[in-house]
């Protein structure tokens, strides 16, 4: 498998004090493996900010949404790799390696994963089948996906667009079609219709 590439792990946070430890202890074996971590506070007033200092190496401030936080975040990124992580996301242990080896040809741009759900029995399962066939069949990759990307590729389409779920990606989609890899990341939310 290919050797990873350093990775800007971009985490919004907004009012997430309760799960932020949980969320970023799972990105601690990337860290140790020279990915960078930075978490994108919306304006929290329950303390995460100071929680979120103890696991990644940059946490900045922005406006409130995830649109708006990631594509901040994505101005302080370091490498040459994004991304974009929900923080109740489970990730593959290998993402990195992963992320990598789908980026490796040079027409390959950006990307997401399979997507599951924790929970939520089979509403959840029938949301998760419905995004994964969207995302197949349209190239239509919603934020619960781990969206990566190169990053000169990010800036040159000017980031994210909207804050439609559907419709996050859709200047990404419209210059390059998404790699969608077969493994499985895990979302937390109970939530799910607002992702249809």
């Amino acid at each position: 498998m290919t050797a990873p590439t350093p990775l800007s792990i971009i985490v919004p946070v907004y009012n997430d004090a309760a799960f932020i430890e949980q969320g970023l202890a799972q990105l601690q074996p990337l860290r140790a493996r020279g990915h960078e971590l930075l978490v994108v506070d919306g304006g929290s007033r329950d303390g995460g900010v100071t929680l979120s200092r103890r696991h990644a190496e940059r946490v900045l401030r922005s406006g409130t949404g995830n649109v708006l936080q990631m594509n901040s975040g994505s101005e302080y990124a370091s490498h040459e790799v994004l991304l974009f992580l929900p923080l109740g996301t489970a990730l593959p242990a290998d993402a990195d390696a992963l992320i990598a080896a789908a980026l490796q040809p040079a027409t390959a741009q950006w990307g997401g994963f399979r997507l599951r759900f924790a929970s939520g029995g089979l509403a959840a399962l029938a949301a998760a089948l419905l995004i994964n066939r969207r995302a197949n069949s349209k190239g239509s990759v919603i934020a619960e996906q781990c969206v990566f990307a190169k990053r000169p590729f990010f800036e040159r389409v000017r980031g994210f667009d909207t804050t439609t779920p559907q419709t996050l990606c859709q200047r990404l989609q419209l210059a390059a079609a998404p790699v969608l890899l077969p493994q499985v990341v895990t979302s937390l939310t109970t939530d799910v219709r607002r992702l249809l």
